[in-house]
């Protein structure tokens, strides 16, 4: 998911540019516009991690060609940007033509501004949505009602091995996120970034998406260095739901 609220609008109809960008002021985006997608291979990477809109067929590069291209850095340099076609193709097999390209989704001309804002928001997050404590409704006596891990990824008849994961993961994980609250206060924003890449794949292997997409965002905003003034808020919310999902785990697993 996406934070930034900026959409780069790669399009080289100016009648298209013009409507399009209108849409996306008018449903609350900042819009940055280019009439080609040379220009924008030439900028992409002092560009913030984005979604970007952009036609499939263009003079010089075409769309298809430089969402490949951008793909192609993107392997080295760790950005991912959510890249949308926009085509008037009505074509069966338009999806696996775009996704083979590296496109993540399309949007088929004509297009509403309805169609534009459900399509955005299913990849830009709001604020509210960033991270989720969990509220003293969801929990009894101080701790979680719910899961807040699964053990689906691993082998039931394998319950040494789960303990032993578990048991590094309730060892290791508070010390982390202590390291990623340090490396904040002294500005340390490539430590950060370091820590939160690291602690972000071990939520995939207990399904704790939430926790997974909160760690990716902070990862994001510790490498771009921006928006900043998110990360206190972003990292004392999963710092709290760690250490439910830790107490959690202690009480299943480890008594």
């Amino acid at each position: 998911m996406i934070v930034n609220r900026t959409i780069i609008l790669v399009e080289d109809s100016d009648s298209d540019r013009l409507l399009f960008s209108k849409y996306l002021k008018q449903i609350g985006y900042e819009c940055f516009c280019m009439d080609s997608a040379d220009k924008l291979i030439s900028q992409i990477e002092g560009i913030e991690v984005s979604i970007i809109l952009m036609d499939i067929e263009m003079p010089g590069i075409t769309g298809l060609e430089a969402a490949k291209i951008i793909r192609q850095r993107q392997e080295l340099n760790g950005k991912r940007h959510v890249i949308i076609a926009l085509t008037a193709h009505n074509d069966d097999n338009i999806m696996s033509i775009v996704a083979q390209a590296g496109f993540d989704d399309y949007l088929q001309k004509p297009i509403t501004k309805r169609e534009l804002k459900t399509k955005l928001m299913r990849y830009i997050k709001s604020d509210s949505e960033v991270c989720t404590p969990i509220s003293d409704s969801k929990q009894e006596n101080g701790k979680p009602k719910d899961k807040l891990y699964s053990l689906d990824m691993f082998d039931a008849d394998e319950p040494e091995f789960v303990r032993s994961i578990v048991e590094m993961f309730v060892s290791n994980t508070p010390g982390s996120i202590a390291a990623i609250k340090q490396a904040f206060e002294l500005s340390e924003m490539e430590t950060v970034r370091q820590q939160a890449h690291k602690l972000k794949p071990h939520f995939s292997f207990f399904g704790a998406a939430d926790l997974q997409q909160t760690f990716q965002m902070i990862e994001d905003l510790a490498k771009e260095n921006s928006n900043t003034d998110k990360l206190p808020d972003l990292i004392s919310c999963a710092e709290k739901n760690i250490m439910l999902m830790v107490e959690q785990m202690k009480t299943d697993l480890l008594s």
